[in-house]
């Protein structure tokens, strides 16, 4: 069986995670194309119209963006929907805009939320990422600070919780739609729980995952959904 297509992504990038996620779940071929984060703009296979990853090229050379109906979109080829599907549709839509909405907007707080958060955290990115040589240094020791000045801490400050505080109860608070069941799928994740698992997972690289890692009802939920992975 030949590749299904082609994952155009970032290593650090939340929303790539989400779709690797799937593709590990489905155990879909898939080529993995990561992007020069200072020149994704211009070589994105969806630019300029739109400049984020991920983008999903499929094997009819289709080209599809934005995370979250990429994977709406590769289920439905490839899975025939059964993880879209639901019983209860309003509960599904109202629980992936909650994920998309508020675990999306956690990432950054927990990596950059402190001056030495933000500088451990650029700096795994810079080894990560496929940077320039130059760029790869500028984006280490210039990016940092502005992570953390401009976007981090105004939503660390805003929201008046720490950033391990804040995703205890992201997970506290999302555990309880599961109805005392495994997953928020039932007996075996849905798309909603490959989608919160994505935002997860891309803290795994650094250091702040161990804040995470304390929450143990949390983490049980993430290590199930990790092993129906097929890497």
């Amino acid at each position: 069986m030949g590749s299904a297509g082609q994952l155009h992504m970032l290593y650090t990038c939340p929303f790539c995670w989400k779709v690797r996620g799937l593709l590990e779940h489905l155990d879909i071929e898939h080529e993995r194309v990561q992007v020069n984060p200072m020149k994704a703009k211009k070589t994105l296979p969806s630019a300029p119209e739109w400049k984020k990853v991920p983008v999903w090229v499929d094997s009819e050379n289709k080209v599809h963006v934005n995370s979250t109906p990429i994977m709406k979109h590769i289920d439905s080829v490839h899975n025939d929907g059964k993880l879209w599907a639901s019983d209860d549709e309003e509960r599904r839509d109202e629980w992936m805009e909650w994920v998309d909405l508020h675990m999306s907007k956690a990432t950054i707080p927990i990596l950059y939320g402190s001056l030495l958060s933000a500088l451990k955290t650029t700096t795994r990115v810079s080894k990560l990422e496929k940077f320039g040589f130059i760029s790869k240094r500028l984006y280490a020791w210039a990016g940092f600070p502005i992570m953390w000045g401009i976007i981090a801490r105004s939503r660390v400050k805003k929201d008046g919780r720490t950033p391990k505080q804040l995703w205890h109860d992201l997970l506290s608070e999302f555990i309880t739609a599961f109805d005392g069941k495994q997953f928020f799928g039932g007996v075996s994740p849905d798309l909603v729980d490959l989608a919160a698992f994505g935002y997860v997972r891309s803290i795994s690289p650094y250091p702040q995952f161990s804040q995470i890692v304390e929450h143990k009802i949390g983490m049980e939920w993430y290590h199930a959904v990790e092993a129906t992975l097929k890497v």
